[in-house]
């Protein structure tokens, strides 16, 4: 068997687009069009014909967009990645396509319109104002609009001269932006900094409202036991208090970045519009319900890591939407059991896995949620004690969960990840299994302003954790270098901490063998070998001439009955001899790997992209 026959591509697991924004679009003649945008595309809707047109953005390039607007003239604007574009949807034609800040990561990540058809749009991750001329395609950049904040996800144009924006993650806040000379003003409120978001919208009355959080609101709490906010109407860059009940609605509906911008005349209201599941659905004004089927050419959706189950089956997710899927390697069947099974599964991806007896436990992004699949039972969506699998619990302060752990005492699960939104330090939480209760361990009691990304259980019990000092959520760093520590599992408290890669940003992946050594990967790919009682790094490689770190692509395996380290990089597969510490290239990728990493009976498993493949090793390395 040769290297190219020891790879199988499978198939591709789950074939559904995440909707993001929508727009209803009426030009002056009454005519109407739903426009709805994914990665990579738009798709317009005529409601009243049900036919469907596919656009989009740039060929060969999939990027997401983030906001959606329609003018009042009709037209459509989008941005996807650094592109900013306005689309007719009647003439079914894109007539502008630009990139007017190509150094922004995304240009259209909040649109509003003034009183002359001017188009505002704001960029990320510098918060810059864009100024957008429909007709003639003139766009520029006025100016920043926070030089610390990185999100300004809504935006509001005044009758005054003044642009609008919510500000946040760190920090939240209302920037005000004057058209005439530039001048920036920030309103923060009288409750000092408070992490969040703030938020303005234009109300029916014509008035900016603007809403800032109150003090210790956090980012996610909503619900009657959820703290106050507070309501502003701006004018002439200033903010006045208003009651919450008089403050006319938006015309966006939704949150973040899944948002309807107007609605159907004549009564009727889009109710629901999911291109996963192939359906628009439109409420009459005399309550009777539409159903227009989208029609479009979807793409394969992205791979999340994956887990080898107590059943010998190899179960994942896709990524935006959250699909999960399940591959029989006896019987060759891949089944995706589409995006209701997972409750809370929405636009995210379950990060991580462990098996604990016949559970597969998985912590999904968004909002730290843990679920539990017995492999016992069939799967099924339903309500109630059926369900399966089951959502147990979900905690913020874990909001992008990156890796999770089988405790050795067979009762225990932990999981580890990112803060939510604007926060520093992520925390780790134990699942007790037979109760399903869950205690927490916030940063500031492992590695303060550090995050856990990877776990590795010793002989003994202790848990050996590695750290980020990353924070992908809008904050800024406050730590300098990644930690390696160990956690006491009888007095449930950190007794050490190391640092065996100077300088390291992020500890990404961690295994501990039989001896209690940990291998480990930081996300320059540079493997260390450590060993915990003596506080010493034995080894050290670079590996990444094979490659980036891919997410969980490190296991330990066991080979010709002696343990081995076998990893994924973006490029290869690679072994670790436990006896010396190198590792040594087993073999290169066909194609480059996204996310891994399961071994079941010999035979690895992972993600490219959307693809689901297979390197079966040969009979003599077994």
């Amino acid at each position: 068997m040769n290297g190219e026959e020891q790879f199988r591509r499978i198939g591709v697991p789950v074939r559904a687009d995440e909707t993001r924004s929508a727009a209803v679009c009426r030009d002056g003649d009454g005519r109407e069009r739903i426009v709805l945008v994914a990665r990579g595309y738009a798709l317009v809707v005529n409601p009243a014909t049900g036919t469907c047109r596919q656009l989009a953005f740039e060929e060969g390039k999939s990027e997401y967009p983030y906001a959606a607007m329609s003018g009042r003239d009709g037209r459509f604007y989008t941005g996807a990645g650094p592109l900013l574009a306005v689309l007719d949807p009647f003439g079914e034609t894109f007539e502008h396509r630009l990139k007017p800040a190509p150094s922004e990561e995304i240009a259209g990540f909040a649109f509003t319109e003034d009183g002359d058809g001017i188009v505002y749009a704001t960029t990320y991750p510098n918060a810059q104002l864009l100024r957008l001329d429909p007709q003639s395609g003139d766009c520029r950049v006025l100016g920043q609009l926070d030089p610390e904040q990185k999100y300004a996800m809504t935006l509001a144009a005044g009758r005054d001269g003044w642009i609008y924006a919510g500000l946040g993650t760190t920090t939240a806040g209302i920037a005000a932006y004057r058209l005439s000379d530039g001048k920036v003003a920030t309103l923060r409120g009288d409750d000092g900094p408070v992490r969040g978001s703030g938020q303005v919208h234009v109300g029916a009355d014509g008035e900016v409202y603007g809403m800032l959080p109150g003090a210790d609101s956090g980012m996610e709490e909503s619900g009657p036991d959820a703290p106050p906010v507070r309501w502003f109407r701006l004018r002439d860059g200033r903010a006045e208090p208003v009651e919450a009940a008089s403050v006319p609605p938006s015309l966006y509906k939704g949150t973040g970045y899944r948002k309807l911008h107007r609605e159907l005349g004549g009564g009727r209201s889009l109710v629901g519009y999911e291109l996963a599941e192939g359906e628009l659905v439109i409420e009459e004004a005399d309550g009777s319900r539409t159903v227009v089927p989208l029609v479009y050419e979807g793409n394969g959706t992205a791979l999340s890591p994956m887990a080898a189950g107590p059943d010998g089956r190899l179960y994942g997710t896709s990524n935006h939407p959250l699909h999960l899927y399940r591959y029989d390697p006896q019987t060759d069947e891949l089944r995706s059991f589409g995006g209701k099974l997972v409750e809370r599964g929405g636009g995210g991806n379950i990060c991580a896995y462990a098996v604990q007896g016949s559970y597969l436990a998985g912590a999904a992004y968004a909002g730290g949620t843990l679920h539990l699949l017995d492999t016992r039972r069939p799967l099924s969506e339903e309500p109630g004690p059926a369900r399966n699998p089951q959502l147990v619990y979900a905690d913020e302060r874990i909001h992008r969960p990156r890796c999770a752990l089988a405790h050795p005492d067979g009762e225990h699960v932990l999981y580890g990840g990112f803060p939510g939104y604007g926060a520093v330090g992520g925390a780790v939480g134990v699942l007790h299994v037979p109760s399903r209760h869950v205690t927490v361990y916030e940063h500031e009691e492992l590695i303060e302003q550090q995050s856990t990304l990877c776990l590795a259980a010793l002989s003994g019990g202790d848990v050996a954790g590695g750290t980020s000092i990353e924070t992908p959520g809008g904050a800024s760093p406050a730590a300098r270098e990644a930690v390696l520590y160990l956690f006491d599992w009888a007095s449930r408290r950190v007794i050490e901490r190391w640092v065996p890669v100077p300088g390291a940003r992020e500890i990404s992946l961690l295994v501990a063998d039989a001896r209690d050594r940990l291998y480990g990967l930081t996300s320059d790919a540079v493997l260390f070998v450590f060993e915990p009682e003596t506080g010493t790094v034995l080894r050290k490689q670079d590996l990444s001439a094979w490659g980036r770190v891919v997410r969980d692509g490190l296991l330990l395996a066991v080979r010709q009955g002696k343990p081995v380290v076998l990893g994924l990089l973006s490029r290869a597969i690679f072994s670790v001899d436990p006896e010396t510490g190198t590792a040594e290239k087993v073999v290169d990728l066909p194609q480059e790997a996204t996310c891994g990493f399961a071994d079941i009976d010999g035979a690895l498993y992972y993600g490219s992209g959307a693809e689901l493949w297979r390197y079966q090793e040969k009979e003599d390395a077994r």
